[in-house]
């Protein structure tokens, strides 16, 4: 007889939050004693950062086991860290759905016949290799036919509903068309088989969403969703009435339902998080649940349930066995977090249980019971409808008792110790079939049967294709094999003929060496990686404490194998690790080397630029490096945080093969293009709505093409597609795709392959989106003097593989090359230019008549930009030429002359590089020449060495904080300063997430020239509050030698003097909302006027705001001014007019008097032309002046009964 699987304690989040009232330490006392992180982990209402502190705070000081579910909640926190906001909230369950649903609504299709041509390349059978991690996924519900024995259907908590027909020789998926691929629980009908019910979601790790229950009455071959009253829940497990098929109970992540018609509309009886329910044999009336280790009875067929406590002691999670060998007995197995507490039994029917054993822990990995377990993810039982003293409890094995639960035997081991036959760990489900007696068991590899006790086992999991593959990697060598790393069943390599098991644990990051077929390499959870030679494993080269390697990494770690050189890898632990000789002929002989010092957070993302294998990108969580030199010996690295596009998390990583300024990069459900090495971002996620995505790809034989694998398929986009397409016929409609990798078919790229690695249905291929071909070019440049040079890009669609060019009037006049560069035309007319373009099975050709128009010798038209013009003494500053007319030879001057020039360039460099030596301004001459004449231009004080002047003010309202001039110091790589969009500009530092007790985080300006000043003062508003008593500090110092060393001039909270909260204590995410948020206004303190006189009279000076986290509430700041005097609000009441500073750089500060309130203000320059027009809605305005040209221009302030005019001069 059946048993059934059950949820984990209900306790709330509701609940653990109620000691709101106390302070933040003792709800870290209450989740250190109690495993709250288990339900809160399968609570999607919960904040996910509580969570994980929750998790953190429970295992301080506890060994960590194996078996002991802290690897199934890693794995939860992997998946659901990259799906979080920044806030901490979890997605909704049918997000992706929605999403996708949104994009088919408003997208086309792409232009070809056919969006994808996929096919499903495995694993169909089970890899062969060494037992104990050999698998192809988890199972978590079974169910019978009930007249042909043969016909048996199991759910994949992540792979979808299957069925076979012959007892488990073949099998058949049913439900790829679903919007959710996850299945805990199974009804066929009793009186008409081909009506079946499936309850979706993955009820034990929160794999795939739940979207309720859905009904066939075709025996599968179609389903319609019957959710009316239950919504998107998660089902544990469902039951039907026996001689009432219209009645079904439901127990489900956020109670029990009951419908009596059939699933069309459904009736909560009772809340909670309920997984197992089952009725008393004989009597349907009566029925028993639980949720976490609460036993529930109802007399009235679920209308009602009363907890039963009468010899029970509760826990953390129980499972129900019931017999029809004895209806009145009943049996509940309780667990802890983790281990075995006990079996007790009812012999009343559920209304008093008695202990029947506490021992062994037959949760454990040991064969007689030892230590740990992971009860909370892997737990069930079966009761033998023969004889109610036979029991089967299932945990990571099998064990046996045949006395009613007093004694226990093992009856299968996870890699068939203990003189037991090898049944995959981590048993889900626990089935009899009624009719033939059969014990099935359904766990983390497949699906076992048993009709001999357990004495014999026999494995039909071949043909389920349902693995979970976390990363995959495609062989540049040979098209047939790819290495694949799997949830569960370890690491794997599909070949020619078959698959060959290759690593055991959870599978990870994976690769081929991409200059020698013959190596590949998998990792295991924390960045444990081997090595595989000719598919056989090697040993470890990586991981914490192994060969040098002093720290662990993520739960998925990151690798990357240098594309041109198969003896170097780079490793994103905490830091990025390099070895240069990973193919050492033993494996403890390859040598790493730590080439950062990035922090203590996990990296999660890597990727080298194909283009130029010197530059690394890594990435940890919201956080972005990268090198220029990793290969050096001193490796530096820039950050490239605080240039990022949003605060949500990276998920993917790819880089142009053909540029190496070009880098794409996926912060969740956006993607972003950066042509600067990650300076700038443009969004190029266009109609992609609110799609996650997992995985870039750049197809190399195309014009920019980049695939996407996201949360349901993949997608594509190139030059030539205006939106993307989804690139996904043959694939199941919601299949996680984790990771894309290509096969180049060096002779033919028609042959090209994607690969795409899933998390519940394997490895998928396909052939590459093309279209016909059709020559296209673009040049650079189409209308110019005499003399000059053309760049031309060519732009066909299709896959051309030769390229034919025909310049008349150019030198050189013809080319093969596919992108043609300086062709220079010397003499004055109208040209032709031809391509001729070919692939495998022909040509084609495109000709511009008069595309290229030369006009007469000009001389040139002068322009120039720097890298930057703000700085302290000494800073080095790259000069562009911006020049039209092809000069060929340019002279730079500068004034004052006291100028270096570096990295081998001159003053009649086109591009220098150089270094001012003295404090003041530079005016800067470029003279540039060509065979017609000379031009110049000059820049007057274009160039501030030292600094900034005052009076200097920032309103944060720029792009970025680096655009700014600012930059920010994250030594944990964890939360940091960013732009608010709070106000008119602000800065602020999230610390209601931030979890990271102690960590410090900096904001540092530019340079200030304070040097011609004999006092300063400093001001700045902000905006705080407290969590509880949590508080948090701000600190603020200044520097006199471009910050090499710091002085403290202000200090507030626990590091510092004083309490400084600008508005009253709250437990809620702090956002100020109205000005007497504020300091200054309202509750709380008044806005800092610091006296940094003492620092006056130097150049070179920075101010750094620094933070010390103490996991309060969010802090911003805004306004922040540097002057010479301590207030402008004596220049307000007298005149009733302030401009402030003046003169202005970027921004400047207009205080008007109340008159003048809603009056307008025009800006005009001395030829009276008006540059600037704004409406003035309050006394104090942050007026933005950026792009303006310096001058001397004329404010104009007209109110209703009078003007005002003032002078100001922008720099």
């Amino acid at each position: 007889m059946k048993k059934i699987f059950t949820g984990i304690v209900i306790l709330s989040f509701v609940v653990l939050m109620s000691f709101s009232t106390q302070t933040v330490h003792a709800q870290v006392n209450d989740t250190a004693n109690f495993p709250y992180w288990i339900e809160m982990m399968q609570n999607p209402d919960v904040n996910y950062f509580q969570t994980v502190r929750a998790f953190e705070t429970y295992w301080q000081g506890r060994e960590i086991t194996k078996g002991s579910g802290y690897k199934p909640f890693k794995r939860w926190e992997y998946w659901t860290g990259l799906r979080v906001s920044p806030e901490g909230k979890i997605p909704a369950p049918n997000k992706s759905m929605d999403a996708y649903n949104a994009f088919l609504s408003k997208s086309r299709s792409g232009s070809r016949d056919t969006d994808g041509e996929w096919t499903s390349s495995g694993p169909h059978t089970v890899p062969s290799g060494y037992n104990g991690y050999r698998g192809l996924g988890r199972v978590a519900s079974i169910a019978f036919h009930p007249t042909n024995p043969d016909v048996i259907y199991l759910g994949a908590p992540a792979g979808g509903l299957w069925v076979t027909t012959d007892h488990g020789t073949t099998w058949n998926v049913l439900t790829d068309y679903l919007p959710t691929l996850g299945v805990s629980s199974i009804i066929v009908d009793e009186v008409t088989p081909e009506i079946i019910y499936i309850g979706t979601g993955d009820r034990d790790a929160g794999d795939a969403p739940g979207l309720g229950i859905w009904r066939s009455i075709d025996g599968g071959v179609t389903f319609e969703q019957r959710n009316s009253g239950i919504g998107n829940s998660t089902i544990g497990r469902m039951i039907q009435h026996p001689s009432d098929n219209q009645i079904i109970l439901a127990a489900t992540s956020t109670g029990i339902y009951k419908t009596v018609n059939a699933g069309e509309t459904w009736t909560k009886t009772t809340g909670g998080n309920f997984k197992d329910i089952i009725f008393k044999p004989g009597d349907a009336n009566v029925v028993y649940a639980a949720s976490g280790g609460t036993f529930y009875r109802s007399t009235d067929n679920g209308d009602n349930f009363v907890s039963i406590n009468n010899g029970l002691p509760g826990g953390a999670r129980g499972v129900i066995g019931v017999t029809e060998a004895n209806p009145e007995m009943v049996y509940f197995l309780i667990t802890n977090g983790d281990s075995f507490k006990g079996l007790y039994r009812s012999i009343d029917g559920a209304t008093s249980f008695e202990m029947r054993s506490t021992t062994p822990n037959i949760m454990s990995w040991d064969c007689d019971g030892g230590g740990g377990g992971q009860a909370w993810y892997d737990l069930d039982i079966a009761v033998d409808p023969n004889d109610a003293d036979v029991i089967y409890g299932g945990g990571v094995n099998c064990f046996k008792s045949t006395d009613g639960g007093t004694t226990w035997a093992i009856r299968s081991h996870w890699y068939g110790g203990c003189s037991v036959e090898s049944v995959h760990a981590d048993l889900h489900i626990l089935e009899v079939n009624p009719l033939n007696d059969r014990l099935f068991a359904g766990n983390d590899g497949g699906i076992y049967w048993t009709d001999d006790d357990g004495v014999n086992w026999t494995e039909i999991t071949n043909g389920i294709t349902i693995s979970q593959a976390y990363k995959i990697g495609q062989s540049l060598m040979d098209r047939d094999n790819v290495i694949n790393g799997y949830q569960d069943n370890g690491t794997s390599t599909m070949t020619t003929n078959e698959w060959i098991s290759v690593g055991g644990g959870d599978g990870m990051e994976c690769a081929y060496d991409p200059t020698d077929g013959t190596y590949a390499y998998s990792t295991i959870y924390y960045g444990s990686i081997d090595r595989i030679r000719n598919h056989n494993n090697q040993g470890g080269i990586a991981g914490n404490g192994v060969n040098g390697i002093t720290e662990s990494g993520g739960w998925v770690t990151p690798f990357v194998i240098d594309h041109n050189d198969g003896n170097i890898m780079f490793v994103g632990y905490k830091n990025v690790w390099r070895s240069t000789n990973i193919k050492a002929g033993s494996t403890g002989s390859v040598d790493w080397t730590k080439i950062s010092t990035m922090g203590t957070s996990d990296m999660n993302v890597m990727a080298q630029s194909r283009a130029n294998t010197d530059i690394l990108y890594a990435s940890s969580g919201n956080k972005l490096w990268m090198s220029n030199n990793v290969k050096d010996a001193e490796v530096t690295w820039t950050s490239l945080t605080s240039n990022l596009p949003t605060g949500n998390n990276i998920t993917a990583l790819e880089t142009s093969p053909i540029d190496s300024n070009v880098v794409f990069m996926a912060q969740q459900t956006r993607i972003y293009k950066s042509e600067d090495k990650g300076l700038t971002w443009t969004n190029i996620s266009g109609n992609l709505s609110n799609l996650q995505i997992n995985s870039i790809a750049y197809y190399a034989n195309s014009n920019n093409g980049l695939y996407l694998g996201t949360e349901v398929g993949v997608f594509y986009k190139d030059f030539f597609l205006d939106d993307w397409i989804l690139y996904s016929a043959g694939m199941p409609a919601s299949v996680r795709v984790t990771e894309i990798e290509i096969y180049y078919d060096s002779i033919n790229p028609m042959s090209d392959i994607i690969r795409a690695g899933t998390y519940g249905r394997g490895l998928w291929s396909s052939a590459p989106y093309y279209t016909t071909l059709d020559a296209n070019f673009e040049a650079n440049t189409t209308n110019f003097v005499a003399g000059c040079m053309v760049d031309f890009t060519d732009l066909t669609q299709g896959l051309p593989s030769d390229f034919s060019w025909s310049f008349p009037g150019g030198t050189p006049s013809t080319s093969t090359a596919q992108n043609p560069q300086n062709i220079r035309y010397l003499n004055q007319g109208v040209y032709d230019v031809t391509l001729t373009v070919t692939d495998f099975y022909g040509t084609d050709t495109e000709t511009r008549t008069g595309y290229i128009v030369v006009g007469a010798p000009m001389a040139p038209v002068v322009a120039f930009s720097a890298s930057d013009t703000i700085g302290c003494v000494g800073q080095t500053v790259n000069f562009y030429d911006n020049s039209e007319n092809c000069p060929t030879n340019w002279l730079w001057q500068f004034e004052p002359s006291t100028v270096s020039f570096l990295n081998w360039t001159s003053a009649t460099s086109q591009n220098p590089t150089v270094r001012f030596n003295e404090v003041g301004d530079y005016t800067v001459t470029l003279t540039a020449t060509n065979a017609t004449g000379s031009n110049t231009i000059v820049k007057e004080s274009y160039i501030l060495s030292g600094g900034y002047g005052i009076p200097f003010v920032e309103s944060f309202d720029g792009e970025s904080i680096n655009a700014m001039g600012w930059t920010v110091e994250n030594p944990d790589n964890s939360d940091t300063w960013e732009i608010s969009p709070v106000g008119d500009g602000a800065v602020w530092m999230n610390f209601f997430n931030y979890t990271n007790l102690g960590a410090r985080d900096y904001l540092t300006s530019p340079a200030l020239n304070l040097s011609d000043f004999g006092e300063a003062y400093l001001s700045f508003k902000y905006a705080y509050v407290q969590r509880a008593n949590q508080m948090d500090s701000l600190i603020v110092s200044i520097s006199t030698d471009c910050g090499a060393t710091w002085q403290r001039v202000y200090a507030n909270g626990p590091d510092g003097n004083g309490i400084f909260e600008t508005a009253e204590p709250t437990m809620q995410f702090f956002e100020p909302v109205t000005e007497e948020d504020w300091c200054g206004l309202g509750y709380g303190a008044d806005c800092p006027m610091i006296d940094i006189s003492a620092f006056a009279g130097f150049p070179n000076t920075k101010i750094r705001f620094e933070t010390y986290n103490n996991y309060g509430n969010n802090l911003y700041i805004k306004e922040m001014v540097v002057s010479n005097i301590t207030s402008i609000a004596s220049n307000i009441e007298t005149e009733g007019v302030s401009v402030y500073p003046n003169p202005a750089h970027n921004t400047f500060s207009l205080n008007v008097k109340d008159a003048l309130v809603g009056s307008s203000m025009i800006l005009t320059d001395n030829q009276g032309r008006e540059v600037l027009q704004q409406k003035i809605t309050r006394n104090s305005t942050i007026v933005n002046i950026k792009g303006v040209a310096p001058g001397v221009y004329l404010l104009v302030l007209t109110g209703q009964h009078e003007v005002v005019n003032r002078k100001i001069v922008i720099r």
